[in-house]
């Protein structure tokens, strides 16, 4: 199933205010900003150049004028080209990674939660040597549980990828997610995922742990739930233990084509 770009997401808006401090203090998206500012600069330019005078003015002749625009108008070209061409360069030379790099990568967590066959697994100990893809989501997931799920199976697939990728798919949902449930829905993209579930309390802390937005349910006027926002990213790690990056939904195949080679040699 290719899916080079996915629809926006209905549900992953919703979230626990409280977590969201844990975000910036731990795997905090990197605050690096694409190089540009290149509209500011011109104009900038022209406003120095029209104090200066060498802008024409009303008192200028029409031909001196329009030879004085024709000047200035190629020469802020050239200044908007070389600016766009070290901003490329210096951005292409800075990153090392299409998704979105964490300023300070962290070690994972190791976490302990339950298998699909109801045994002990620690996200780090027990995936140790491989790169780690993890996932909080739940089976009932209308859109962008699939969505990812399905993306990175066809990805996975493609020649030439590393075989060293486990993904792990942490569900939100206990009350509903049994061990079977999650490994039904997963068999649905690869019965190499793995699905990790456990107390409600004890999934709360392990999103803590990831800087994770903590699942919140929406309910209707009833009381009733009728959705749980999560958070819709995707936490990389390294062979080496720490997270590099981060996939938001959505994401492009490129980018996970790209990165995941990479990843896959950090030990």
């Amino acid at each position: 199933m290719a899916l080079d770009e996915a629809p926006a997401n209905s549900s992953s808006a919703r979230f626990e205010s409280s977590s969201q401090s844990s975000v910036s203090t731990r795997f905090a998206v990197s605050s690096k900003r694409p190089y540009g500012g290149v509209a500011q600069l011109v104009e900038r330019f022209g406003r120095i150049e029209e104090a200066r005078g060498s802008i024409p003015l009303t008192s200028t002749s029409v031909r001196t004028a329009m030879w004085c625009r024709y000047v200035l108008k190629a020469l802020l070209g050239a200044v908007v080209l070389l600016l766009l061409t070290a901003g490329c360069a210096e951005s292409s030379a800075e990153r090392l990674f299409s998704g979105l790099e964490v300023d300070q990568p962290q070690p994972m967590p190791d976490s302990v939660l339950t298998d699909t066959e109801g045994q002990p697994f620690a996200t780090r100990a027990d995936t140790e040597g491989s790169v780690r893809l993890v996932y909080f989501g739940f089976t009932s997931c209308p859109d962008i549980c699939p969505i990812h799920l399905a993306q990175l199976s066809d990805v996975l697939a493609r020649p030439g990828m590393p075989p060293n990728i486990k993904v792990l798919f942490v569900t939100v949902d206990p009350e509903t997610d049994t061990p079977e449930v999650i490994r039904d829905f997963l068999d649905q993209f690869s019965a190499e995922f793995i699905g990790l579930t456990g107390t409600k309390e004890t999934l709360i802390e392990v999103q803590r742990q990831f800087a994770a937005l903590v699942a919140s349910p929406a309910v209707d006027e009833n009381g009733e739930v009728q959705d749980i926002g999560h958070d819709g990213r995707v936490f990389a790690f390294a062979p080496d233990g720490l997270g590099r990056t981060q996939y938001p939904h959505p994401t492009r195949q490129t980018t996970w084509t790209r990165d995941l080679p990479i990843l896959a040699t950090l030990r």
